[in-house]
């Protein structure tokens, strides 16, 4: 004949178990919404900066113009800094070592903050040693392009293209900083080339 246990003498081994793998179970899901949450941010953080590097080519283009206009209008007054218009005859002091998060100058052009909360600033330098003189004068130091054929040293090769044989041209470097959302912060850097005068 079988005996029956009293419910007295049972243990209840299956109560602890099941709240183990329910404190588990409550542990796997706060990581889970934790690692989605911080996939959220970061990714919000990349659309943020990238919408920062975006909103830089603004500034580029605007530098463009202007230094477009000055280069055909008067070109001799590239030869002297125009600080009220982000301009300056010269490289950046602490050049090659610039780090414009620290060194960002006080003579830069802003623009209005545009649609997606970003505001943009530009400077523009000329890649040369001294202020107020041209690129030839004794002593100055210049980076500079001289072509010699528009085909075999970067000229264009489309049809009815310029060919930049002879010409001197000086580099400038426009340097657009993108203060944006969440204290987004990106620099775009461009480099142009401008006949020599």
């Amino acid at each position: 004949m079988m005996q029956r246990a009293h419910p007295g003498s049972q243990r209840g081994v299956a109560l602890p178990i099941a709240l183990i793998v329910l404190a588990a179970m409550v542990l796997a899901a706060v990581t889970l919404v934790r690692s989605v949450d911080t996939a959220t941010l970061v990714a919000g953080n990349l659309t943020f900066k990238q919408r920062a590097t975006h909103a830089g080519d603004e500034g580029v283009r605007q530098a463009f113009l202007w230094l477009r206009g000055i280069a055909i209008a008067n070109p001799v007054a590239l030869n002297n800094t125009n600080a009220g218009n982000g301009y300056y005859s010269t490289q950046h002091a602490d050049d090659p070592g610039w780090n414009p998060a620290a060194n960002w100058p006080a003579g830069v052009v802003t623009l209005p903050m545009d649609a997606g909360g970003n505001t943009v600033s530009y400077i523009i330098h000329r890649l040369c040693t001294l202020p107020g003189m041209a690129y030839n004068a004794p002593n100055q130091q210049c980076a500079t392009y001289t072509g010699t054929s528009g085909s075999s040293s970067g000229g264009s090769q489309s049809v009815d293209a310029p060919e930049f044989t002879g010409v001197v041209y000086v580099y400038y470097r426009v340097t657009a900083r993108v203060d944006g959302p969440r204290n987004t912060v990106s620099y775009v850097q461009s480099m142009m080339l401008a006949p020599a005068n």
